[in-house]
């Protein structure tokens, strides 16, 4: 609880919004800030803030009633709002949170770009894990935290957003401050970066993974959806900033040449002969990768525990995060044998007695997909079958283009259902099809599942991909408990049974 004067006077932008509310107002203390009528109580300020589906300019009066001390829109509602210029609602309410709650850890990175943010943040959060930090990832998965004893701690998000909506934001790295965790890394989602949630953190670093097709029903076209990733980089970091980008990929290279002008250090990694971090071979073993990695004249061999050629760039995209911010070079290279993959990204689930192997992916966009499937194809020695679907109320352009790479890249292919929401499941998996024609149609995905298991042969690879982590369905306005590992291990273990 703090007087409103001592909040606004932590930020410029706060002082010049409330420079004409009254001395009584400024003076009083505030119990908290929302942007949900629902959780307003006495001496919150209420921030109506303009979404897809409702506009908080109608829940003005309601909030007032719940003990709202001070309302804030971006329209001039009455002489007791404080009128916000048009567009900066969203911006507002961050910066408010962050100067309420005001704690934050020393070492905050964003993490951005279409795939792979999940697994760099929580490599990242394991390389701090073994320097003995308090550190802590935040995410698609929640918040996970390792303590200085390296027991691994985990608090689920029930947001399903990969970047925490402010109200929970600010308050979780308040908390985090609380309990002395000094590093966090962050996904930065293009929707979090566009709807300015983060613009109240104070960012030390940041990392660029990739950029390709999604969030087109969001973003209109990759220029905007390019330019909402970029701005992370451009209006949210602190001056001498570390960074790391990936200049493998086309938008990464741009971004790399854009942000020259800027005071920052920065470590390029990839493949690129220009890489500071170079990769310089990769060979994929059955469930390990070598490395040849070389830095500053200096090579370093290192054997991850993990498959999938993509998880090297997002392996090194950490080091080199971790690298640009200070870390020794050496500790760094040497811990990275010991990382574990992300829940849910490339995850084995056994070796069933066919000796076929069966991995679980968050693969959902074409990139992805792609990656996973030219990965697996490098050393495939039996067949492999893909089970995916899409999900619906989303990015439909997608749909043709992943069942062709699917096609393309598999021996067998099997559209299934995602969390087809609200669209008609039907419509969104004849979708996939125009790209796959010759795939299996199964609806219900827990049969889908069990069918392909049971179709494994010696050395077969099955990609499950699409839901990772989740462990629930969303069908219609209902959301199901489901889980893809779940279901899998069950399925191989009724599979051995009848086969033993």
């Amino acid at each position: 609880m703090f007087l409103l004067k001592d909040i606004i006077s932590r930020n410029p932008k706060l002082e010049k919004t409330f420079k004409n509310v009254s001395k009584e107002i400024l003076n009083h203390n505030i119990n908290g800030i929302s942007s949900s009528s629902k959780d307003i109580k006495n001496d919150y300020i209420f921030v109506a803030i303009k979404g897809k589906k409702h506009n908080g300019l109608n829940y003005i009066t309601e909030a007032r009633e719940k003990g709202a001390i001070l309302t804030l829109a971006e329209d001039n509602f009455d002489s007791q709002t404080v009128s916000l210029k048009k567009g900066t609602a969203r911006e507002i309410y961050s910066i408010l949170l962050a100067c309420f709650y005001k704690k934050q850890p020393k070492q905050i990175i964003g993490v951005t770009g279409t795939n792979g943010k999940t697994s760099v943040v929580d490599f990242c959060r394991q390389i701090w894990g073994q320097a003995g930090w308090k550190s802590a990832s935040m995410g698609t998965l929640g918040t996970k935290i390792v303590s200085h004893t390296k027991q691994t701690f985990y608090y689920n998000s029930n947001q399903n957003l990969t970047t925490f909506e402010p109200s929970h934001l600010y308050k979780e790295l308040k908390s985090l401050t609380d309990n002395e965790i000094s590093h966090v890394a962050i996904e930065a989602s293009s929707h979090g970066i566009d709807q300015r949630r983060l613009d109240g953190i104070k960012f030390s670093g940041a990392v660029f993974t990739n950029l390709s097709h999604d969030h087109l029903d969001y973003h209109k076209n990759i220029e905007n959806y390019y330019s909402a990733k970029k701005r992370l980089f451009t209006h949210l970091l602190k001056k001498n900033s570390s960074l790391a980008i990936n200049i493998d990929d086309n938008y990464g290279n741009i971004l790399y040449e854009e942000l020259k002008s800027f005071n920052f250090y920065v470590l390029s990694f990839g493949k690129n002969s220009e890489a500071d971090i170079r990769i310089c071979n990769i060979n994929q073993q059955n469930k390990s990768i070598d490395l040849i990695i070389r830095y500053k004249l200096k090579s370093y061999n290192i054997t991850l525990g993990m498959i999938g050629e993509f998880q090297v760039y997002n392996v090194i995209a950490s080091a080199s995060i971790c690298i640009a911010l200070g870390m020794d070079p050496d500790f760094v290279f040497k811990s990275l044998s010991y990382l574990k993959p992300a829940k849910g990204r490339m995850e084995i689930i056994t070796d069933s007695k066919s000796k076929s192997l069966v991995i679980i992916d968050y693969a959902h966009t074409p990139e992805a997909l792609s990656s996973v499937l030219i990965s697996l194809k490098k050393d495939a020695k039996g067949r492999i079958i893909t089970l995916f679907g899409c999900g619906g109320n989303r990015d439909k352009d997608k749909r043709q283009i992943m069942g062709k790479i699917a096609h393309e890249n598999s021996n067998l292919v099997i559209v299934t259902d995602d969390n087809p929401r609200d669209e008609t499941p039907s419509n969104i998996r004849r979708e996939i099809l125009k790209g796959c024609p010759k795939a299996i149609e199964i609806e219900n995905r827990n049969n889908a599942i069990k069918y392909a298991i049971s179709k494994l042969k010696n050395e077969d690879i099955l990609l499950i991909a699409g839901k990772g982590h989740e462990t629930t369905q969303t069908l219609g306005t209902e959301t199901l408990p489901f889980d893809d590992y779940t279901v899998a291990k069950e399925a191989i273990k009724n599979l051995d049974k009848i086969g033993a």
